[in-house]
């Protein structure tokens, strides 16, 4: 990728990014275009590779979502990483805005390379799985605020963690709509049966309302007395 092309694109992500209210309480976006400013591109080399971002953000989901007695990120390689970088990055958080995309893959790349540059330890890709959870902890911690890269992968650390629990927890891979035979979704989101847990079930969470539960809900509140602007179980009202 071209450097002017790197800068703009992160310039594009901080100001995307500055947009979304919901996010800016938790991840700091600011600053991410002063890192390239300050270093060059020295640290988004390699980029050329498209695979090397979604590696690391895989990389970063198994760390967030590890296989124990349940399923994990894992367990739904690959697919759960292109869905959570190209779906819920791109178009849930980074609201479909291509150019600010690539600066979130380029930081991404400098998440794998920072390491290096910094006398820290080996490319965050070649760590043992215990020295990623390290470096990933300092990362949200904000250990490297004082060596200058604290705006670059604190962003896209914090925001690698909000995506892969987003997706994991979306109930991935029964996140969609079921369909009719036409094609169309289906009135009722029934989770077909399924052998594996997602993080529904994880969270013991069973789902959208079925046909036979809001029939038992119709029959049991149809006809009920209302009175408006009263709550007779509270005695103050």
């Amino acid at each position: 990728m071209k450097e002017s092309l790197i800068r703009e694109s992160l310039v594009e992500c901080e100001r995307e990014f500055s947009r979304r209210s919901f996010l800016r309480t938790l991840v700091r976006g600011a600053g991410i275009a002063a890192a390239y400013d300050n270093f060059g591109p020295k640290l988004f080399a390699d980029n050329g590779s498209l695979p090397l971002p979604y590696q690391v953000f895989g990389a970063l989901g198994r760390l967030v979502v590890p296989v124990d007695q349940d399923p994990g990120w894992e367990t739904f390689e690959p697919e759960i990483t292109k869905f959570g970088v190209d779906v819920f990055v791109r178009n849930v958080l980074l609201n479909g805005n291509y150019l600010a995309f690539l600066g979130f893959l380029n930081c991404l790349t400098a998440i794998n390379n920072i390491p290096v540059q910094i006398v820290y330890g080996p490319l965050f890709l070649e760590m043992l799985v215990g020295q990623q959870s390290t470096y990933f902890s300092d990362i949200l911690i904000g250990r490297f605020e004082g060596d200058g890269f604290g705006d670059i992968v604190g962003f896209a650390g914090g925001l690698s963690l909000i995506a892969t629990k987003g997706t994991f927890f979306s109930n991935y891979p029964l996140h969609l709509p079921i369909l009719d035979k036409n094609g169309n979704p289906t009135e009722f989101q029934v989770r077909p049966p399924h052998t594996r847990k997602t993080g529904w079930d994880i969270m013991q969470l069973k789902g959208p309302v079925g046909p036979e539960e809001e029939k038992a809900l119709r029959d049991r509140y149809t006809g009920i007395r209302e009175i408006p602007g009263v709550d007779p179980s509270n005695p103050y009202i």
